[in-house]
């Protein structure tokens, strides 16, 4: 078992690569991952107030989103410490990175950006004009792409996936804001975005489909190609990541993580309630932790920030 841990554990740093947003493992097979409660265990990490997203950069830095602020984990001997990166408080959703800036959607419906200095501050450089702004990813071409969903408080639903392009000088200056991809207003719930290459992938609710992701292709002159499903599941969707030609996917309602391959077939869940209402699920990377973690972020019950049912960065591991 440990000979085998360990060859696990070197195709998967083998197989790290610089990707748009977190460089996710593409050499691992997703049958050789322990995605089951009989196999592994949950440990409970750091606080993080409806803790909603997480991104590694290349160097292995983490950053979590949450209902409060953005914060990047640091390492404390044996623990883990979270560290504010806005001087304030919003609900922050999605990260994506672009070269050396860190980029996060928050609920007052701006874009925040922060340099990847020693301690990034954030600073809000985009009013997006979205009542939902979620999921986060960047394109093969520099664009960010923006889901706005799946439901907003202070709005009616209006489903898209919006497409943000910069100052080819200024990382800090979006000089033009588009919605790249219309969804059925009535139907369509979205949330997670990742993207790999020339597709994009985004989480969905669409009834009478509970939980589903699908792909579009960035056609060479930038506009979607039509949406392809890829994987279907009965339960709620948030966040999810891309593991190789196979998916990482957090359960939302069922309180589960579970592994999809390259088919979009199951191949394993944890248990249900095995985790307080996950909302991103990604694997580990060096420095902080192996490549065979899988951290999960717990969001707990919706808007409340101060208990332990959820609230957490937490990690997943082989017994």
């Amino acid at each position: 078992m440990a000979a085998r841990s360990s060859l696990l554990a070197l195709t998967l740093l083998l197989g790290l690569a610089a990707c748009q947003d977190s460089p996710d493992p593409v050499a691992v097979t997703p049958a050789s991952l322990c995605v089951a409660s009989s196999c592994g265990s949950k440990t409970r990490l750091v606080t993080i107030p409806d803790a909603e997203n997480l991104l590694f950069t290349p160097a292995g830095r983490l950053f979590v989103s949450g209902g409060t602020n953005v914060f990047e984990i640091g390492k404390n001997g044996s623990g883990y410490t979270a560290t504010p990166l806005l001087d304030g408080s919003c609900n922050f959703t999605g990260l994506a990175l672009r070269g050396e800036v860190l980029y996060a959607n928050c609920f007052d419906g701006q874009l925040y950006a922060a340099r990847l200095t020693a301690t990034p501050r954030l600073e809000a450089i985009h009013a997006l004009d979205l009542a939902a702004p979620n999921g986060l990813a960047t394109g093969p071409d520099g664009a960010l792409y923006v889901v706005n969903g799946p439901l907003a408080s202070t709005a009616l639903p209006s489903p898209k996936i919006v497409r943000l392009r910069f100052d080819a000088a200024d990382p800090f200056k979006v000089i033009e804001q588009a919605d790249w991809l219309m969804l059925d207003r009535l139907l369509s719930q979205p949330n997670g975005l990742q993207i790999k290459g020339r597709t994009l992938y985004f989480s969905e609710s669409s009834a009478p489909t509970l939980g589903r992701i699908r792909t579009v292709a960035i056609q060479p002159d930038g506009s979607p190609g039509s949406p392809q499903t890829v994987a279907s599941f009965n339960n709620l969707p948030d966040d999810f990541s891309l593991l190789g030609d196979g998916l990482l996917v957090a359960y939302y309602s069922g309180g589960q993580i579970a592994l999809f391959d390259a088919n979009g077939a199951l191949v394993s869940t944890t248990d249900p309630m095995s985790f307080e209402s996950p909302s991103q699920v990604r694997l580990g990377q060096p420095p902080l932790f192996a490549a065979t973690d899988i951290l999960v972020t717990e969001k707990g019950v919706l808007g409340e920030n101060d208990s332990t049912n959820g609230n957490v960065l937490s990690v997943f591991r082989p017994n």
